[in-house]
């Protein structure tokens, strides 16, 4: 890396920590109760620049690479993770346009990315990371396609003005289009009510015969389905460095109260039962970064990284939720009440388990991997 380039980093690292602990993470906690960002916050996120930070300069954006944007997320979930995923949805599908889009479609979008937010839709009531049982259609008409279908569980769905989807061709080939919501025939459908990660809205779209050109597709028919995996991948890794974020959240909150706390005369930190249980969140911590950290370097270099990002995002999150409840614990009773962050940090971390295909997905795809060597 440039001395330049790691000037520029730098200077990334430090706003996001300044944005992070001046404006995010002061609302950690009301955005949980909330269920939604308060008034003003996304715009702030606007303000800065931050959609645009892996954006190429000839689109308007900053152009940092991959593990500057994940070092990026990391800090932010420290201070609220709903944000950091909010970022790493709209990531992630930048990645996409980057990656499979053609010239005039990239024209038309990306310079928009700095303020508006990009979102993939793949999953459906008939079909989630598998994407066999979906039935959204694209139907070729003349020189335009007419897409027919209903996505559901979209990470930004509501908050997204673009959307990437997943579709299949009367031939039953996978293809993956852009829409818009000011096309006709789009219409936001419900909102989920989740656990965690209550700042993130995951909603519904409904497409009825939107007609769109050939040139908003992404790569070629039947290139659908690589797609939507090359976006799960790309998802993982910014994945595993929320989950690096919360986990650092969870140490930080269960260090300081054993500071503060005694056992008669002995701070909680000296109890060896206490320091097993920081020093297990510290690893796992580390561990996961050093995961994502790995998968963001492979994907710059152009190298393979599907298997180390399901790693980031299965270890991290099964590491989160473990290290939520050692902490927790720690804390005793303070830890189960909701007046402290510790029991929203689980089930944020809880949604990892799930979100971009389950742990149980990402192990089948992790063993099949090594297998195959």
């Amino acid at each position: 890396m440039t001395a330049d380039k790691l000037a520029a980093r730098n200077m990334l690292q430090r706003m996001i920590v300044d944005f992070t602990t001046n404006e995010l993470a002061p609302l950690d906690m009301a955005i949980d109760k909330l269920g939604n960002y308060p008034d003003g916050l996304f715009q702030k996120v606007i303000d800065n620049g931050l959609l645009g930070m892996i954006l190429p300069r000839e689109f308007g954006g900053a152009a940092f690479d991959y593990e500057s944007a994940a070092e990026a997320l990391h800090h932010m979930a420290f201070g609220n993770a709903s944000m950091a995923v909010t970022l790493e949805g709209h990531f992630k599908t930048i990645e996409q346009f980057l990656k499979y889009g053609n010239e005039k479609l990239n024209q038309k979008y990306l310079p928009s990315a700095t303020n508006r937010i990009f979102a993939f839709s793949q999953t459906e009531a008939s079909g989630g990371s598998n994407p066999a049982g979906i039935s959204t259609r694209a139907v070729k008409q003349g020189d335009n396609w007419v897409i027919t279908g209903d996505k559901i569980m979209i990470t930004n769905g509501g908050l997204a003005q673009v959307y990437c989807v997943l579709a299949k061709t009367e031939d039953d080939e996978f293809v993956v289009f852009v829409v818009d919501q000011d096309m006709p025939g789009f219409q936001f459908g419900k909102r989920e009510y989740f656990l965690g990660l209550k700042g993130v809205p995951v909603g519904e779209i409904v497409m009825d015969h939107i007609v769109v050109p050939d040139y908003h597709m992404l790569g070629k028919i039947g290139q659908g389905h690589d797609i939507g995996n090359n976006a799960h991948d790309d998802a993982r890794i910014l994945m595993g460095a929320v989950l690096a974020g919360i986990l650092e959240h969870e140490l930080k909150i269960a260090i300081d109260y054993t500071k503060q706390r005694k056992a008669l005369d002995t701070p909680l930190y000296e109890l060896q039962i206490i320091q097993e249980k920081l020093a297990d969140i510290a690893i796992a911590k580390q561990n996961t970064q050093l995961l994502y950290e790995a998968g963001a370097k492979a994907k710059d270099a152009s190298q393979p990284y599907s298997e180390v990002a399901a790693m980031a995002k299965s270890y991290g999150s099964r590491a989160a939720v473990s290290a939520g409840d050692k902490a927790l614990q720690v804390l005793a009773g303070y830890g189960y009440s909701r007046e402290y962050p510790v029991e929203h940090l689980i089930r944020d971390a809880r949604a990892m388990e799930i979100a971009e295909g389950t742990v149980e997905k990402m192990n089948t795809e992790i063993s099949l991997s090594e297998v195959t060597k």
